[in-house]
């Protein structure tokens, strides 16, 4: 079952990367979508609901030019939890500096669809909420 939330989330960051963000959230993500941000994230906290969630994307996607997700690790943690680590890049709209980080998530998927994300700039942090260590 996770190898199959595996190929869900695969698919999902085609579709992000492709820009099509009303399909990213129609087919991957749940109604009751509940993103929690790093927590050290200038802006962090939670975001529940697809609305919620949209306006968290869409700052981000405003803040970058040509923001791309590249996913570098996939692990299937167990039937609900999948841990990725992707490699992000953007230049600065505003400042026009290239940037570049990586973020691990933490995917709650249920019935196909995200439900939960948790963000981690930190890899071993994210791999111990899922009782994984390096």
């Amino acid at each position: 079952m996770s190898q199959e939330n595996v190929d869900i989330l695969l698919r999902a960051a085609e579709v992000f990367d492709a820009g099509d963000i009303d399909r990213y959230l129609a087919d991957f993500i749940a109604p009751e979508i509940e993103w929690r941000t790093a927590a050290e994230d200038p802006d962090a906290g939670t975001h529940r609901g697809r609305d919620a969630f949209r306006r968290y994307i869409e700052q981000w996607m405003d803040s970058f030019d040509d923001l791309r997700a590249e996913p570098e690790d996939w692990i299937d943690v167990d039937d609900e939890h999948v841990f990725a680590w992707t490699h992000w890049s953007g230049r600065g709209r505003t400042s026009g500096v290239d940037a570049a980080w990586n973020l691990g998530i933490v995917y709650t998927i249920r019935d196909g669809r995200v439900v939960r994300g948790e963000e981690y700039f930190d890899r071993s942090e994210a791999l111990k909420a899922v009782g994984l260590e390096e």
